[in-house]
């Protein structure tokens, strides 16, 4: 490999690696100059510097978490012999990286075989799909020349907390993945830790045929970095194994002799801690466990373990498993006791009907009063209430052994004795009547036909509640729903029309809900606007919800709360964008449960979300063609009032406005079924139901479908400003008519007009490649379709042709273009002399 090759590699890696701005400490080891190290703000640089080395040094080093900046000072962009200080941890701003290292068992100081080094990739795979299967992000995948890398995106601050989380975390994968031909490398926890510049060869030891000197690189790298929460790390620390007390009293026992008396196989033993672990080939407990998970610890001290890490295992240790093979061994430590309480409670639970949702999930109603109760099995609600039952029997409370007992003895009940039930969460439908649940303690629902409402005890449909959800007022059907405005100020009549449009289709079930999107500057009253919007179509006790960090908690956050309301964003990543646009039109979303065989936690999602931020938060095409974006004002200074007066006044017309939106439900049932429209939007339900509503309301309905489409228009605008692609090919084809050229001819047009329009090409949506760009742009193939541009690519040979036109434009080809001093043709562009595309990380 030449030079050149070399660092044009290096650079590749650190763009992947590194942000602009971001300080590294390059460091190579056991050179003539002995350590050699220098600190790096330029990518071309750190490149060549490195390159010299290349080849002639066991290893070249960076240091992957960014360096404080005032460490730049001790050799900037250049690197300096038998190096006196390097980065230590307190150097470290922040944590950006969660690193695993899978390193071959062999020889120090020399290479890895093939078979070795395949070994270590094999590895790394099966971590992937392991930790993917918990909720993990795509990671990078590379080749350190020896054996493989795994790194994951964080956002941990540098401190003490998040070194001994990572330190349990890469404990725990030694634990469950090291075996007896590759070490998961539990040293790399440290933030100033030094790792492989990818792109270089490494070279321990000699090279040789069957030891040879390879080169590193960088294999899988995703398209975006999803960050990996604390929550998901906390997740797997716990996963290790804690050391168990000393069960076995009688000297030292033949742990190994034992297994083979009783044809325990064992996959392979290896040294963990203080002791031996045995991985064995099947789970003792569960034969269908083939998957390596269970496990025997031996400690020096005697002390044994054992156990599996599937859920349904979750009860079994040594004492099971040796009373499985040796059943009179502990025989009177397990001497039945009475089982009075878990009795007491199952008989209970006999007045209760059980039956199963449409997730499997085990449910009960319960006749209090003159209504019935819906809770489910395992809920706080229906603990309490078997507690007071218990308690009124015996006069004593249950312990937690025996409530669990009951429980687990009515979970089958109702999965396997108990009918299947659909349940709905606020609103619900059935026989072409609709209902809303007013959450009060009584249960009361509001029954809503064609003609008219009426509030009911007995719905024929079944309400779930959580305990985020809030009563709502007894409404007031004589009220008018316009009395909103007087609350929530909005800048035009089209928004106005919308916003009123969409809290009355917010109580139609079974259709795709509209995402409403707040915006304005600060002291617009946004997040007041949208906690009234809430308090109107579904009250709960923490109506404002910021925004989680993982994509499983976004999703229980949207299947816990019908109207979920995220309030005060800046941005959203792409794989929260698409679980909103999921939540939006309706869907599901699954997620292996922990340590499960086959089982899935499925959550149904077909809510009303609702955003807010001081600019339009919504970047991706998909999620602002199903978003309405409404703009407010700001209040001026003279017109403000005191927070507890504004509630007052509003909570003065809640009923009122409630009422109004539910009669105005009621006439747009009547009107729905007339209602033919030529012409249907990508939210076409939203549509029809918006021209009745707007029908009922008196506004008629094409001037409702004026304001969408004005509203659409300018969520085009948004979608293409936001997206640095389209943005960028508006600007290109602004002065033409047509430009045609391969996908990679275009990614260089491309960066050479965001230059020129300072697009910011930094973002992580920025196409590094070609075949990246492809699908960027087929992302936003509609939105610029709206503004009369339209692109095809298809295969030309050895490269993709990539052909852009506008609509109505005759095929005329773009022979010169005048930019920056130089002509550039469409199909073989020069760039300016003092264009370097390697100047910065970017």
């Amino acid at each position: 490999m030449n030079h050149t090759d070399v660092e044009s590699k290096i650079v590749n890696t650190l763009q992947i690696l590194k942000q602009k701005g971001d300080i590294t400490e390059l460091r190579i080891l056991n050179t003539p100059k002995g350590t050699v190290s220098g600190y790096f703000d330029n990518a071309k640089m750190l490149a060549k510097s490195a390159n010299e080395f290349d080849g002639n040094s066991p290893g070249i080093y960076i240091t992957l978490n960014p360096v404080k900046p005032e460490l730049l000072a001790r050799a900037k962009n250049q690197v300096k012999g038998r190096a006196k200080q390097t980065t230590s941890d307190a150097d470290i701003e922040l944590r950006k990286w969660f690193v695993i290292d899978f390193d071959p068992i062999r020889p120090a100081g020399i290479s890895s075989t093939d078979l070795e080094h395949e070994a270590a990739l094999s590895l790394a795979k099966k971590v992937i799909k392991f930790l993917s299967e918990q909720g993990f992000p795509d990671p990078i995948l590379a080749d350190s020349g020896n054996g493989s890398h795994l790194l994951y995106s964080t956002n941990l601050p540098n401190n003490n907390e998040s070194r001994d989380l990572v330190k349990k975390a890469l404990e725990a994968l030694d634990f469950l993945f090291s075996n007896e031909s590759v070490d998961v490398d539990t040293t790399t926890y440290n933030s100033a830790r030094i790792w492989k510049l990818y792109g270089t060869k490494s070279c321990k030891g000699d090279s040789t045929e069957e030891r040879p000197h390879r080169n590193s690189h960088i294999i899988h790298c995703p398209e975006e970095m999803i960050e990996v929460t604390t929550e998901q790390l906390q997740q797997l620390a716990n996963t290790l194994p804690k050391v168990p007390r000393n069960e076995v009293n009688e000297g030292i026992f033949e742990l190994e002799a034992w297994l083979e008396k009783y044809g325990i196989k064992v996959s392979f033993k290896s040294p963990w801690q203080n002791g031996t672990k045995y991985v064995l080939d099947n789970c003792p407990w569960k034969e269908e466990h083939t998957n390596k998970s269970a496990y025997i610890i031996q400690f020096s001290n005697g002390a044994i373990g054992a156990g599996c890490h599937h859920n349904s295992c979750s009860q079994e240790n040594w004492k099971t498993l040796r009373a499985k093979y040796e059943p009179d061994y502990y025989k009177g430590e397990n001497e039945k006791r009475k089982p009075t309480q878990a009795d007491t409670l199952i008989r209970i639970g006999d007045e209760v009907n059980f039956f199963q949702n449409e997730l499997e999930e085990a449910y009960a109603t319960i006749a209090i009063n003159s209504h019935n109760e819906l809770w489910k099995v395992r809920s706080k609600t229906f603990k309490m209430w078997l507690t007071k039952r218990y308690f009124e029997e015996t006069g004593q409370a249950p312990t937690s052994d025996g409530m669990n007992q009951a429980l687990g003895v009515m979970e089958m009940k109702a999965m396997f004795e108990g009918e299947k039930r659909r349940l709905q969460l606020r609103v619900a439908e059935d026989n072409g009547k609709y209902y809303y649940d007013l959450a009060d303690k009584n249960w009361k629902t509001v029954e809503i036909t064609p003609s008219g409402c009426r509030i009911i005890e007995d719905p024929p449909t079944l309400f779930t509640r959580n305990k985020n959800m809030k009563e709502q007022v007894e409404p007031n059907f004589g009220g008018d729903i316009r009395l909103l405005l007087n609350h929530v100020r909005l800048k035009s009549e089209d928004d106005q029309i919308l916003y009123l449009v969409y809290i009355v289709s917010c109580l139609i079930p079974n259709i795709p809900h509209a995402v409403i999107v707040y915006s304005g500057e600060k002291g617009a009253s946004k997040s007041t606007s949208m906690r009234m919007t809430r308090q109107i179509v579904d009250p709960a006790v923490r109506d404002l919800l910021t925004m989680p960090n993982s994509i499983q908690d976004l999703a229980i956050s949207l299947a816990n709360n019908y109207m979920p309301c995220f309030d005060n964003l800046e941005s959203l990543s792409a794989a929260k964008s698409d679980l909103l646009c999921i939540a939006s039109t309706g869907g599901g979303f699954s997620k292996r449960t922990l340590y499960t065989d086959d089982d899935e936690t499925l959550l149904e999602l077909r809510r009303c979300p609702a955003l807010n931020g001081i600019n339009v938060v919504i970047t991706r095409s998909d999620l602002m063609d199903r978003s309405i974006l409404l703009e407010l004002e700001r209040i001026p200074e003279e017109e403000r009032k005191e927070e507890k007066e504004i509630w007052i006044a509003f909570e003065e017309n809640k009923a009122a406005i409630i009422g109004g939106v539910l009669q105005t439900l009621s006439k747009a049932m009547a009107i729905y079924p007339t209602v033919t429209l030529n012409k249907l939007s990508r939210m076409a339900d939203f549509s029809r139901w918006g021209y009745a509503i707007a029908e009922a309301m008196g506004y008629g309905g094409e001037r409702f479908l004026e304001a969408y489409r004005n509203n659409q228009n300018k969520s085009n605008e948004e979608a293409i400003s936001s997206h640095p692609v389209a943005a960028t090919i508006v600007a290109m084809m602004r002065e033409a008519n047509s430009w045609t050229g391969t996908v990679a001819q275009l990614l260089t047009r491309l960066d050479y007009e965001a230059g020129r329009e300072r697009i910011d090409t930094n973002v992580k949506s920025w196409p590094k490649a070609a075949h990246i760009l492809s699908r960027r742009l087929k992302e936003v193939k509609s939105n610029l379709q709206e503004v009369g541009i339209t692109f095809e690519i298809r295969h030309g040979g050895d490269a993709k042709k990539v052909t852009i036109k506008k609509v109505g434009s005759n095929d005329v080809r773009i022979d010169q273009q005048k930019t920056g001093g130089k002509i550039i043709n469409s199909d073989d562009i020069e760039l300016s002399p003092d264009y370097d595309e390697f100047a910065e990380w970017d």
